[in-house]
């Protein structure tokens, strides 16, 4: 992140995660690296139903509930971060949608990935341009990708 704003400024974000342990530490580590910073995160969970099934509510609700679980489990594994605001949610969508419609209807300042393949996606790239949202990646292997080490 800058560091020639103002400490008064808080700085909003956006992480889509899997729920996955890797995802967990490498962002918990980045909140740590980035602890001086005022920070409203927000972190998405992306969930769907097996392919095949219908859209029906005993299929969905299920669902919705793995990923509530998944998704506070994850949360845990991030310990306490330093960070003002901290919000979780799930969607019912693939990780590019999720991301897509985050960007659309709120402001953030980052846009936090662990993974480069759904950012790399030319109108993803675009809406980023449009939104003044900068990417901070927090893994070494990312932050090589996108040169911006």
């Amino acid at each position: 992140m800058p560091g020639k704003e103002p400490r008064w400024l808080m700085f909003t974000a956006l992480f889509i995660t899997d729920c996955s342990v890797d995802s967990a530490l490498s962002l918990r580590n980045w909140l740590s690296a980035h602890s001086h910073h005022p920070l409203r995160l927000t972190v998405v969970h992306p969930y769907d139903i097996p392919a095949g099934e219908s859209l029906h509510k005993s299929v969905c609700q299920p669902a919705k509930a793995a990923a509530i679980a998944r998704l506070a489990n994850w949360t845990d594994m991030l310990g306490r971060p330093e960070i003002t605001h901290l919000t979780t949610e799930t969607l019912f969508s693939n990780p590019e949608v999720a991301l897509t419609i985050h960007l659309m209807i709120r402001n953030y300042d980052y846009l936090v990935i662990d993974n480069w393949s759904p950012v790399a996606d030319t109108p993803l790239t675009e809406l980023l341009e449009k939104t003044n949202t900068t990417i901070q990646p927090v893994g070494a292997a990312v932050a090589s990708s996108l040169q911006l080490a």
